[in-house]
């Protein structure tokens, strides 16, 4: 453990920074389209990407995509563009709280069930997601990152927590 700290670099994130990463998530939502008579919880796993640039010290823009592969005869691809405040406990470690804007797709698929047959649509919503985050520097540029989101009415309500790793430019 206490090489894993050492190794880990001393790094500030300065105005004009630029970094991309992938993300893995578990969304748990609990589902609501009307359309489709839908009314029920649900949990996927996906996987993304994102991209964050640095305004200053501590204010940075992120635009991120995730897709949650077919489960149940669904998936989705969530969009979103967060603002994150960032408070740097030291030069390893910040946390920040987030608000930002998401738009989901939906995509359901035709299949039949017994002798009945239920026909596949698409659905896009969209709306405000708040959250938390926290970030540890390592070395040469890299970094990992955890959040948690809160989607509310975004074809419900929707909660992601979400692991990531980085590269900052």
């Amino acid at each position: 453990m206490c090489a894993a700290l050492l190794s880990m670099g001393a790094q500030a994130q300065e105005k004009g920074d630029f970094a991309v990463g992938v993300h893995g998530s578990a969304y748990i939502t609990t589902f609501e389209i009307e359309d489709w008579d839908v009314d029920e919880s649900s949990t996927q796993i996906g996987f993304g990407v994102f991209g964050q640039y640095s305004l200053s010290k501590h204010w940075r823009v992120e635009l991120e995509g995730t897709y949650h592969p077919m489960k149940d005869h669904v998936s989705d691809f969530f969009a979103g563009l967060n603002v994150h405040y960032l408070f740097h406990l030291n030069e390893t470690f910040k946390i920040y709280p987030m608000v930002g804007y998401g738009l989901d797709f939906v995509h359901s698929e035709t299949f039949t069930e017994g002798n009945t047959t239920i026909e596949g649509d698409d659905a896009t919503d969209s709306g405000i997601q708040i959250g938390a985050g926290v970030q540890a520097n390592l070395k040469n540029n890299w970094f990992v990152s955890g959040e948690y989101k809160y989607q509310p009415g975004i074809f419900g309500d929707g909660h992601i927590v979400q692991i990531g790793i980085g590269y900052r430019f």
